[in-house]
């Protein structure tokens, strides 16, 4: 992967004349409720990098804004906060969707009124709807349920998995996805069992998959339902190795679940580690000195939203929706995480995806793709 020499490099590209304007940018995702912590510190990474840009007068003459709302990972907040943006014309670009289950929602709105986002929605059925009005800067889940499954079978040598699924777009999607490979590498899935997405007592689930005494359990859902889990699947001694989704990726995964409950649990995610490189290691600086404590699960795809934003204002021939959507289609960036950019539909053409392990309070790199 290339890595920008600096942060402060910015992108290289032809400047436009300067407009002269304002914009604003539309940031919406979960900023209260159990997922408050991944959407609150995404934000805070696009802050950081939308500080450095307003110090510098903006891009090209273009002050930058932002109108953040919370979608509390709700479809039906999520559409309200869409319809907000769609109707304020000073918003020309959204960072938006942590959730696949709100993307669902909105991405029809933002379609409908032409409005161009990058979105975290990661259920890889996002991009294959037609929409024109939409990218995703981030690996979606056929590469975060492959490198799961791989390690399952090549490093655990796992024969047999049983799969529990929360039931919503994305941790029903990942799920699936995680069975199909776990299938084709040459293993077994056992079962595949479904929960509500509010259940917090899974003793009946538990002792089914204790009967089954598969190799593997692979969790999709999100917090604090997986933490829930791992601590009750411990007490109930269901000796199995536990795999979860990116959700798991954050201090209060252990901290809920017990330390002693997950240890070896295996964590997926799009992010690398801090120290991966001089660049996202300057990136973990800054934001420690800005907001006093570590960069979040997402932060760092914050930071790179707003260098693709500076591209995106750098090539664009004009500030419409119109026009920001055809730059943001066609730029190409070197970003804190590398060079970027996007296929037809919107996908990322190179997006790696990691895995990791949980070893005491932290999570130790156990493999990449």
């Amino acid at each position: 992967m290339k890595i920008a020499a600096s942060l402060c490099l910015g992108v290289t590209l032809l400047a436009t004349p300067g407009f002269a304007e304002e914009i604003s940018v539309g940031l919406a995702a979960p900023l209260s409720g159990p997922q408050a912590y991944f959407g609150n510190t995404w934000h805070n990474g696009f802050k950081l990098y939308w500080d450095k840009l307003n110090a510098e007068g903006g891009v090209n003459g273009v002050t930058i804004k932002y109108n953040q709302q919370d979608d509390k990972a709700d479809p039906r907040e999520g559409t309200l906060v869409a319809q907000k943006f769609c109707d304020d014309d000073s918003v020309v670009i959204g960072l938006v969707n942590f959730n696949s289950g709100v993307a669902q929602s909105t991405l029809p709105i933002y379609e409908d009124c032409e409005l161009p986002t990058m979105t975290f929605g990661s259920n890889p059925d996002l991009t294959k709807q037609g929409y024109k009005f939409m990218v995703r800067p981030v690996a979606n889940d056929l590469a975060n349920a492959l490198l799961p499954a791989e390690y399952a079978l090549q490093k655990l040598n796992a024969k047999t998995a049983v799969i529990v699924s929360d039931k919503q777009v994305f941790g029903q999607g990942i799920s699936e996805i995680f069975g199909k490979n776990f299938t084709a590498g040459g293993g077994q899935v056992l079962d595949t069992l479904a929960v509500a997405p509010t259940d917090v007592d899974f003793t009946s689930v538990l002792a089914q998959i204790k009967a089954k005494s598969p190799d593997v359990i692979y969790v999709g859902a999100v917090m604090p339902q997986i933490a829930l889990f791992a601590k009750q699947m411990h007490e109930q001694g269901v000796n199995a190795s536990l795999m979860v989704p990116d959700g798991g990726y954050t201090p209060d995964f252990i901290a809920q679940a017990g330390e002693a409950n997950v240890q070896g649990t295996m964590v997926a995610i799009q992010v690398p580690p801090m120290d991966a490189s001089p660049a996202i290691a300057e990136f973990a600086k800054l934001y420690k000195e800005k907001y006093g404590e570590e960069a979040g699960p997402y932060s760092i795809y914050g930071y790179v939203h707003g260098q693709i934003l500076e591209a995106v204002l750098k090539s664009t021939k004009g500030l419409s929706r119109e026009e920001i959507n055809d730059a943001l289609h066609a730029v190409k960036v070197e970003t804190a995480v590398g060079e970027l950019e996007f296929d037809d539909i919107g996908e990322l053409k190179v997006a790696p995806s990691y895995l990791y392990k949980v070893e005491g309070k932290d999570f130790k790199l156990a493999g990449s793709k």
